[in-house]
């Protein structure tokens, strides 16, 4: 304890540097954040050659939708086929739809054609019903898109004009044949709503909260940092144990009637202590800080005993393996060096700076092999799927493995090398 309150350095980087880290990082990734969690919106190009129906009725179909803004005028001028082209090959905007001429025409020539035939199947043929009408095969609604739209995002754009033309189609359909029923039985009163929608999507959440699982900045950032500081008391640690052996203060310590792992059980009684005060440290600033910056505040749960468990079980992970590295290591070189890289390339790959979900699936799979991995993944159970011990129980038995593994080693190597020969 002596060691550690003189470290003044040493504290300062327990503390301080991760409350900077949590503040810097959640401003600069809060733009990002948001194009991941809120629904992106996307400027369409609208041109609408056919000015009838079908393009005004596909037209409010993208309006009415909040993952889309419809433009149909640039610099003033209206928005010809040309004209989106050139804007899309530039890549000015990413998405145009040309609505052909005549494409109304065509599509109500198509559905009278369909309705004349079903009722010649019934003996109620009208061939009034198609004077007048020229027939097409079809009618192309030209897309166009930039490069760099990703392939689901044009199959769900086509999925949806496909969606908005077979509704309109299908009302067309219907309000014909009430027409033509009205007109060939006077006593038939066609329904007031020909087609109604009957089937109906609800969306449901399982977890305690309707929202989708993707953590905001503080979500990510305050526990990610968090974690980062908490290994990185393998620092302060392994410096305190070369300390005891080069001032001779372990030699003391010896001399006591204890097992050697008593003394460092010491230790790590020690340096828990100081992980919780990281974290209850940390969590305040994402309570109460962050929000000072405009950045969102953080939600700890719904469950602390789950909280005070993940937090410990870290705690502990975190001190052993700075226990095992001080033990190992026989210089403050050594320790340092190995001891902070070491760190820094489990927190990489175990995704505190990147999220697990935004890498490759090679590296989702190799993420899995971090302990800071398995922590990240404890904290986004309780702060975003509201979970309870069940659900961290499995991160929580791998830190503790990892932990008395840790101690182990410790152990092993000290029973086969004297802790006194630096």
């Amino acid at each position: 304890m002596l060691l550690l309150i003189r470290d003044k350095s040493g504290l300062a980087m327990l503390f301080i540097m991760p409350t900077v880290l949590i503040v810097i990082s959640s401003l600069m990734q809060e733009l990002g954040w948001n194009s991941l969690s809120k629904d992106p919106t996307v400027k369409v190009l609208f041109v609408d050659n056919d000015q009838d129906s079908l393009g005004v009725k596909i037209k409010k179909g993208f309006s009415s939708s909040e993952s889309f803004t419809v433009t149909d005028s640039l610099n003033h001028l209206p928005l010809t086929a040309s004209m989106a082209k050139e804007s899309v090959r530039k890549g000015d905007y990413l998405i145009a739809i040309v609505v052909p001429k005549g494409a109304t025409r065509t599509m109500r020539a198509n559905v009278r054609l369909s309705v004349a035939k079903t009722l010649a199947g019934f003996g109620m043929g009208n061939p009034m019903l198609l004077n007048d009408v020229h027939f097409r095969d079809s009618v192309n609604v030209t897309i166009y898109f930039d490069p760099t739209v990703k392939k689901a995002f044009k199959n769900a754009l086509i999925s949806s004009v496909r969606e908005n033309y077979y509704r309109i189609q299908t009302e067309w359909v219907f309000t014909t044949f009430n027409q033509e029923m009205a007109l060939q039985m006077p006593m038939y009163k066609p329904p007031k709503e020909a087609f109604p929608e009957v089937l109906r999507f609800r969306e449901e959440f399982p977890s305690y909260r309707e929202a989708e699982l993707i953590p905001n900045s503080s979500q990510h950032n305050v526990p990610a940092w968090t974690i980062f500081a908490m290994f990185f008391i393998v620092i302060p640690l392994t410096q305190s144990l070369i300390q005891e052996r080069e001032g001779g203060s372990l030699f003391r310590l010896l001399t006591m009637p204890v097992p050697y792992m008593t003394l460092m059980m010491g230790k790590v009684g020690l340096y828990l202590v100081v992980c919780l005060v990281q974290t209850a440290a940390m969590l305040l600033a994402g309570v109460f800080l962050l929000p000072l910056f405009g950045l969102p505040m953080l939600v700890l749960g719904n469950d602390l005993p789950a909280l005070l468990v993940m937090t410990l079980v870290v705690a502990m992970a975190a001190v052993g393996y700075g226990l095992m590295i001080g033990t190992i290591a026989k210089t403050h070189q050594q320790a340092a060096a190995f001891g902070s890289i070491s760190v820094i390339i489990l927190a990489a790959m175990g995704g505190l700076w990147v999220p697990i979900y935004l890498m490759p699936p090679v590296m989702r799979e190799i993420a899995q092999l971090s302990p800071l991995n398995w922590a990240i993944t404890g904290y986004y159970n309780i702060f975003l799927r509201g979970g309870s011990l069940i659900q961290i129980a499995p991160q929580a038995m791998k830190l503790v493995i990892f932990f008395l593994s840790t101690v182990v080693i410790t152990g092993i190597y000290h029973n086969f090398k004297s802790p006194l020969n630096n």
